[in-house]
């Protein structure tokens, strides 16, 4: 696999790795329900924080894997425009 497949593919890899977290918590989250202690309540409320940060960041990169290249390219051209002085 050449460096331009893996640019390529890693994006889609970051998305499969997040959602298998995100179903993992999620099964880890049932189980902790299934036993009712007060200490599982807090357990289940901070993974639900961490289900819900992974899942804004996995729809942020399928912003970033679909977008148009054009459009990303001048968002990107505008930030670098932004930080350089005035000629």
């Amino acid at each position: 696999m050449g460096l331009s497949e893996l640019v390529v593919f890693a994006p889609f890899a970051m998305v499969v790795a997040i959602i298998w977290l995100i179903q993992k918590g999620k099964n880890h989250r049932a189980e902790l329900q299934s036993r009712g202690s007060p200490q599982d309540e807090a357990i289940v409320g901070s993974m639900q924080q961490q289900i819900d940060k992974l899942t804004a960041r996995v729809q942020v990169l399928e912003r970033l894997v679909t977008d148009d290249d054009r459009r990303l390219s001048r968002e990107i051209d505008g930030l670098r425009n932004r930080d350089r002085p005035p000629a």
